[in-house]
């Protein structure tokens, strides 16, 4: 399955009060984003202790791939970047009735177009899925069939979800929408502990279905109290969906492009052995959480933002504020990096060995998890420099960037595959994140819209050491601990774990104040925003 510190806009508000708010608005979404993370993983570590490494998980990660894809690509992608400058140029705040209409007119053109798809993805699984995963037994491929069927009908339900996610988003509503898709999590959960037949795997799949129903349905109160009222309106005619289709296809088919690697991935995987797709899902997952807690919350509250200054006169400050986000997402990704890739061992037994997931099993996924890691920092960069196009509109550079990228992916996943089996073909997708994240930063730069002068070259080199520091410090306290971590019951594994995530952030922030990077100050004084009692003594 395939998402801090908002510094974006502290240069540019008018007073601190505003920069704190906007950095604690970032702080508490990433928060929630971080809890609903947890219960993912939890997810995830739960799934693996029930099923491990096997041709039954190949299986229900086949199911739930394309449904994921289909939103990831038609929502979360292609609908909520699109959907929110569409709903604010209506003011809905002054005129809820036009809001209300242009709401119900995108969210019934989108639950039309999911439920085709649904229709031609539940008659065509016989034929796509075969060839999706042409490594698969036949055992492999009927059980995938069979948790489709369960699967995929509930896809509406989920992009619905989507949409009314980025509705409250739009709105600045950030709680409920980044709290319930731990529902959907949780639901799976349940089944995965709770019942113990040899058909689990399917009521895992019910669970799943019946995860998506439940995570839409708990945000609909959350628009009726916006005063947005939704009624199935069909009406092609409205502009609101010429303007989505204008800036929707382009940016559908950068997205399409895009994910078109990890199908080729999937494939490939499926060809080298059983279980590769699941080792490839669960190390993914991992490499996904520095994103899914820190990333994803600097686009989601940054993008409002981006979207405004980009309707000014000369694009007002959107350069300002995308170089400021820019610094801030590597002062915080690349010590994640190093301390992901230094980490993956622990990290990936600690989570994942437990029951059916053997020692062999963590091996293999944590080799996979710590090439991932490599591709931290880059899949950071570009997660949030894509708003900056998506707020100027420009669908279309980031699309001829993923074509090109798909181009040298082919190419070189298909060599290394054969030549290096699985982590080969890793090797080949992490080299994607550094190709994407290099031409969007270039472009923007060319367009000085991104800030890539002296002045930044002398932060990164100060960040660089102070990653390198505390990578350092990170490593010899990994070696230190590795016999009490070895021997050690799941809390004590865990508390290692923590002292050494503690230790390294400890280590790096204070190394870079020493190197007077003033983007310390600006996390310290955000993290004090959130704690009760201390927010005050942030503030200078």
């Amino acid at each position: 399955m395939e998402g801090p510190l908002a510094e974006t806009t502290i240069e540019v508000e008018p007073t601190a009060v505003h920069r704190f708010r906007k950095g604690r608005t970032a702080g508490i979404v990433g928060m929630l984003t971080a809890l609903v993370a947890v219960v993912g993983y939890l997810r995830e570590a739960t799934l693996a202790a029930r099923f491990g490494i096997s041709a039954t998980m190949d299986a229900y990660f086949a199911a739930i791939f394309i449904p994921n894809i289909v939103y990831l690509i038609l929502i979360a992608g292609t609908l909520s970047p699109v959907f929110i400058p569409i709903l604010m140029q209506e003011n809905p705040d002054e005129n809820p009735k036009k809001a209300s209409l242009t709401f119900s007119v995108i969210t019934t053109f989108a639950l039309m177009v999911l439920s085709f798809i649904v229709l031609l993805g539940v008659l065509g699984a016989r034929l796509w899925l075969p060839h999706l995963f042409p490594g698969f037994s036949q055992p492999t491929t009927e059980a995938a069939l069979r948790l489709v069927y369960i699967v995929f009908p509930a896809l509406p339900f989920l992009g619905l979800a989507g949409i009314l996610t980025a509705l409250l988003n739009g709105f600045h509503r950030f709680w409920l929408a980044s709290f319930a898709p731990a529902l959907a999590s949780a639901t799976v959960i349940a089944a995965a502990i709770f019942y113990r037949g040899s058909n689990a795997i399917y009521v895992v799949g019910i669970a799943t279905a019946a995860g998506f129903v439940a995570q839409s349905i708990v945000l609909l109160p959350a628009m009726t109290a916006l005063g947005i009222r939704y009624r199935p309106v069909v009406n092609f005619r409205h502009p609101a969906i010429s303007k989505l289709l204008r800036l929707g296809i382009p940016l559908f088919l950068y997205l399409a492009v895009a994910n078109a690697a990890m199908l080729l991935e999937r494939n490939l995987a499926s060809r080298i052995s059983p279980g590769a797709v699941s080792v490839l899902t669960y190390a993914f997952r991992l490499f996904t959480v520095p994103a899914n807690f820190l990333a994803a919350p600097l686009a989601i509250v940054a993008y409002p933002g981006f979207v405004r200054e980009a309707a000014r006169d000369l694009r007002g400050q959107l350069g300002k504020q995308t170089s400021s986000l820019f610094r801030v997402v590597i002062f915080i990704f690349l010590p994640a990096t190093v301390w992901t890739v230094l980490n993956a061992a622990p990290v990936t037994s600690l989570l994942y060995q437990h029951g059916k997931f053997s020692a062999a099993d963590s091996g293999i996924t944590a080799q996979v998890l710590a090439i991932y890691s490599f591709g931290i920092l880059p899949n950071a960069i570009a997660i949030v420099l894509l708003r900056c196009f998506f707020a100027i509109e420009d669908t279309l550079t980031p699309l001829l960037t993923e074509l090109v990228n798909l181009v040298c992916f082919v190419g070189t996943a298909i060599f290394l595959s054969r030549h290096f089996g699985l982590q080969g073909l890793v090797v080949a997708r992490t080299l994607t994140f550094f190709l994407v994240m290099t031409v969007l930063a270039s472009i923007l730069a060319r367009r000085r819209l991104l800030d890539l002068n002296a002045d930044f070259i002398w932060f990164f080199v100060r960040t660089a050491g102070a990653t390198l520091i505390m990578g350092i410090v990170s490593w010899l306290g990994l070696h230190l601990l590795q016999s009490t971590f070895d021997y050690g019951n799941i809390l004590i594994r865990l508390g290692v774990i923590c002292l050494l995530l503690a230790v390294a952030a400890g280590v790096f922030l204070m190394t870079a104040g020493l190197f007077k990077l003033g983007e310390t100050k600006q996390i310290v004084h955000t993290v004090l925003e959130l704690m009760p009692g201390l927010k005050n003594r942030g503030r200078p």
